[in-house]
């Protein structure tokens, strides 16, 4: 397997969580894989962006123009980073609007009753596209380890609603 993903949002959306749950399930499976974030300004709701790298390298930096995929809470995170992405690459964007790779994650998380889940939403879906063919047992086993007790039901569930959206091709 060889990836090249940014992860991009604004601080308190969950990126660095997402980032976490990416590279420790693609490391349960055996995959080499590597990371690192930019922070800026974060706690004021800054740029957050996360580049991760699945498969043989020796650097965690993404050169414009090389990533396979990019995840981004929003259309102005995807117009901010589109830089990063190849011609050929994915954009999957937490967006109402009506589109292959686009989901209305947020929505989804507070119809569940999780108004701050929608990277977890974001994150089942965008997985389910760029490698259906992986297990999903150990992402949620990671979003188990790193999710408080109290938020762990429903962190899982919109995890899966996520997934099994972006398997049906249901993007409303």
């Amino acid at each position: 397997m060889d990836f090249k993903i940014i992860l991009a949002g604004l601080g308190g959306e969950g990126i660095i969580f997402m980032t976490r749950v990416l590279v420790e399930g693609f490391y349960q499976r055996g995959h080499p894989v590597i990371s690192t974030e930019t922070h800026g300004m974060a706690m004021r709701g800054g740029s957050v962006v996360s580049q991760i790298k699945i498969g043989d390298y020796q650097s965690p930096m993404i050169c414009l123009g090389e990533a396979d995929i990019l995840v981004a809470t929003s259309e102005e995170e995807v117009q901010r980073n589109l830089h990063y992405l190849k011609k050929e690459g994915l954009i999957i964007i937490n967006t109402p609007k009506p589109g292959v790779y686009n989901i209305d994650a947020s929505g989804l998380a507070r119809q569940l009753g999780n108004v701050r889940g929608g990277n977890v939403v974001l994150l089942g879906f965008a997985l389910a596209h760029f490698v259906p063919t992986i297990p999903r047992k150990p992402f949620l086993e990671v979003i188990k380890n790193l999710t408080p007790k109290r938020f762990l039901t429903i962190n899982k569930r919109s995890f899966l609603v996520g997934w099994r959206t972006a398997l049906r091709g249901d993007v409303s």
